[in-house]
Parts: structure tokens; sequence; C-alpha cells
């Protein structure tokens, strides 16, 4: 009987956690002119193609009852869950050309959590980001042509999270992150490489010798997690495996068509930094493309490559409730244990 005691008291103190509404919708952003059309791409109020750095990053509340995101800081809670929309590259998370993040190309959001508890974080594409593309252009010496944008919905949203030690990241720039020599076991690993001063590592905590020392000098102190909808099994430029995404991540794709990654980790109350971008170490099924055509005017040469364009994405973070069962088992051995000691009130 002590043991049964011990576990429901364990049960009944346990946070209770509200749902809230985890899906917005992918047809508009509350409190903004620029709105998503049937084609996915941004309008303005106009209804011509609009590229802005953020949609809605304001504060306030949306139409489904979240927090939203004032600039780039996002609070959470137990009963409130926040929203962040921002536009990300497609390959700024995982590149081959450094087998690491682009620093300058990932989107940097600080998370405040003010309950401790289990939370789903979820990064999810709702959109095209300039589908118009880019445009011809020639100088004394070469020629630059572009095809069409292809509309291709398999950008790859990926995420890392860390903790911080107090209420705010006071990192500045890239400065702050040396190069280092890449790791043999790098997926594009060359002799002589290395991972320049725009790299940062995503898997694992910064140790001041892994291309994260910006990190540990603005604040970071842990590492809690990541998840990758793209291309797994290979190693970034400091030799750590990637794979899909720590224990409690999972990817998928939504009604749109779009692809999502999320993680679902216990965080305490405090402050987290979390890097987002596209995933595509493979340069395979990246996103949005454009064919980019290089000819050298005095010799007719001529280089051919893909010029990908970027997605809109929505970062959401949402309390993950206590399971009605768990409630009901506790209030059922509640009860079991009050009429033990009724029984053994009644038998003395």
């Amino acid at each position: 009987m002590k043991h049964v005691k011990k576990a429901v008291a364990q049960i009944l103190t346990g946070t209770a956690l509200v749902l809230t509404a985890s899906h917005a919708g992918a047809v508009s952003v509350t409190s903004t002119t620029e709105t998503f059309n049937a084609a996915h791409t941004i309008t303005n109020g106009a209804g011509t193609n609009a590229i802005g750095t953020s949609l809605n990053n304001g504060g306030g509340i949306d139409g489904s009852g979240r927090a939203i995101a004032t600039g780039h800081i996002l609070t959470a809670g137990a009963g409130q869950a926040g929203v962040y929309h921002d536009y990300t590259t497609v390959k700024s998370w995982a590149d081959m050309a450094i087998d690491l993040g682009w620093m300058h190309n990932a989107d940097w959001v600080q998370i405040n959590i003010t309950d401790s508890g289990t939370y789903k974080i979820k990064s999810e594409v709702i959109g095209f980001r300039n589908a118009a593309g880019s445009a011809n252009t020639s100088n004394a010496t070469t020629t630059t042509t572009y095809s069409p944008m292809v509309l291709d919905k398999t950008i790859h949203p990926a995420f890392s999270i860390w903790s911080l030690a107090g209420s705010a990241f006071t990192g500045a720039t890239s400065a702050n992150n040396p190069a280092t020599v890449q790791s043999p076991l790098a997926y594009g690993y060359t002799t002589g490489g290395n991972n320049n001063t725009m790299g940062f590592n995503q898997v694992a905590a910064p140790n001041g010798t892994n291309n994260s020392t910006f990190l540990a000098t603005g604040g970071v102190n842990g590492f809690v997690g990541y998840s990758n909808s793209g291309f797994s099994g290979w190693y970034n430029g400091n030799g750590d495996l990637v794979g899909t995404g720590s224990a409690g991540s999972s990817s998928g794709t939504n009604a749109d068509g779009f692809l999502y990654t999320d993680l679902t980790v216990n965080l305490g109350a405090g402050s987290y930094l979390i890097a987002i971008g596209g995933s595509c170490v493979d340069l395979v099924d990246c996103g949005p493309y454009q064919t980019k055509t290089v000819t050298t005017l005095a010799t007719g040469a001529t280089a051919v490559s893909k010029a990908y364009g970027t997605g809109w994405h929505e970062l959401t973070v949402t309390a993950v409730p206590v399971p009605g069962a768990v409630w009901l088992f506790g209030s059922a051995m509640a009860g079991m244990i009050g009429f033990g000691r009724r029984k053994q009130a009644l038998a003395v």
C-alpha cells in the first residue's frame, strides 16, 4: 500500500497542462495585410507578390488563440501556445558546403517557457517566398539567365534547440565563431577544408572547439535536441552523426503538401535558443528552384547550377496535456486508498 500511495502522489502532483490548438491556417496570417493565396505564395493588400522579412511577429493573440511572437522572442506556457512566422533558406540548417548550418541564414528565435512541462515544438513550411525568382543579369564579362521558378514543395525543415543560462541570448556576430578544421568524417569532406566562421554545430552542445563558440559566448549552456525532416545518416563538419532527430522527434507532410518536423520534449521554465532552417545536405529535393546558367562572353563557356528559393515557415510551441486516462487512473487509485482506510478504521 505504501508503494501505491507514493505512485498516486506522483501522479496527482504532476502539472496539468492545457491543450491548445497547434495547427494554424495556411490561408491567412492574422493582423497583417500579407496573406497566402491559393498558390501558397505571399501577396500584399493589392494582390501582388510581396516579399518581407517576417510575417506578423508583432505580439498579440492570433485567430487560433496563440500568443504571437514579438520580433524573434516567443513565449509559451501550460495554458498558452506560442506562434512565430518568418522565412528561411532551403539549406540553412544543413548544407553540403560546410556540413553544418549557415549561422547567418538560419532563423534564430528565443523561446521563453513560463511553466515546466512537456511541449511540442513544430516547424512547418506553409508557403513559397519570392515565387517569381531571380531575373536575368549581365555585365561586361558574363551573362546569367534563370529558368522560370519550379515550385517544388520539398523544403525540408529542421531545427536545433539549446538551453540558455540566463533570460537572453547575448551573442552578436559570427566573429565569435573562429574557423576550425572540418572533420574527416564530414559528408562533403575535402582535405584541408574548414567550417569558416558561418557554421554552427546543430546536433550537440557547444564545447568551444566544435564551431559553436558564439553559442557558448552568447549564453548557451546545454543542448536540448533537434528534429530533421531532411536527409539523415551523415556526419556533419564536427564529426557528429546527424539523424532524423532526438528522442521525441517526428516529421511528415501537411494537408497542403508541405513538410513539417517536430520535437516533443520536457522543458523546465526558462529561456531557450532555437535555430530553424532547411536541411538539404545531399542537394536533392531541396525545394523551389531555378536553373541558373552563367555564360562567359569571351569563350562561350557555360556553368549550369540550381538556384534555390526560400519558404515561409511557422514555428509553434504547444504544451502537451496529461492524458485524461492518467487522471482517471489517479482518481480511481485515490478512491481505493480511501476505501482501504475506511476498512482499516472499521476493523479497529
